[in-house]
């Protein structure tokens, strides 16, 4: 992979550089050097090179920069405190990125561990799925920002969000099973739209599914603490938009 990685740099390279190109590819071909400078994952340079030989590739504007003259009178002005006290309590530190209202990159936020175990075709396959789920992010941070305001909980929130849900996707979190891989599938996704429904399931609600679905608890179990875990910033978003519509409707 280093070689093909070499290769597709020098190649963007040569497009940033040359005049001939039209400045919107050269402006495209930038971003993916500078990109990859971050992140260091040559299967994520892969996939934004096929990409943009796609013409697919999509540069996202800030949201904060342009958003803040109009942020004067929106809920997240108006119910600031109250926001504070919501991200307060589920203890969410944003990061620069989030402050600044920088598109949404889900690799940020990549666990490593994640792709310990996938061959090369896989990880390949993942990050081009990667790059599908934040497009979905940041058209849903453009339409909270517009209804709302920009507030860095909704993009912590909807980088959250998409990043497990494109790991639950492409990966199965229950060990190999005698009654088949067709069987995972189906009891993963069935504890996936749960904890999609209720975001946080209590005790009883985790026991019937796991007899409901005769699956190993510890299989279960394991699986909705990922999701709490790395959903923690998902659930005050969902909070703050709950509250937010109830304030600006009353």
């Amino acid at each position: 992979m280093d070689y093909e990685r070499d290769v597709l740099l020098w190649y963007l390279g040569t497009v940033a550089d040359n005049a001939r190109y039209p400045p919107d590819l050269r402006d495209k071909a930038t971003h993916i050097i500078v990109s990859f400078m971050r992140h260091r994952n040559a299967y994520r340079l892969l996939a934004q090179a096929s990409e943009l030989a796609r013409g697919e590739l999509v540069m996202y504007p800030f949201q904060q920069a342009g958003n803040i003259p109009r942020n004067i009178g929106l809920p997240v002005r108006r119910f600031s405190q109250n926001i504070r006290a919501i991200t307060t309590a589920f203890g969410i530190i944003p990061t620069n990125e989030d402050y600044e209202g920088q598109p949404i990159e889900l690799i940020s936020i990549l666990d490593p561990a994640v792709e310990g175990n996938m061959n090369d075709n896989q990880k390949l396959q993942f990050h081009r799925a990667l790059l599908v789920k934040e497009r979905q992010a940041n058209a849903d941070l453009a339409r909270c920002v517009q209804r709302y305001g920009y507030h860095y909980i909704f993009r912590a929130g909807l980088q959250q969000y998409y990043m497990t849900k494109n790991v639950v996707e492409m990966l199965n979190f229950w060990t190999p099973d005698p009654r088949g891989n067709a069987y995972r599938v189906r009891v993963q996704r069935i504890c996936y739209a749960a904890i999609e429904r209720r975001l946080r399931l209590n005790n009883l609600e985790k026991t019937l599914l796991i007899r409901t679905t005769r699956s190993l608890p510890n299989d279960a179990l394991r699986f909705w603490a990922w999701i709490e875990r790395n959903r923690v910033a998902y659930n005050a978003m969902k909070a703050c938009i709950l509250l937010l519509n109830r304030l600006n409707s009353s």
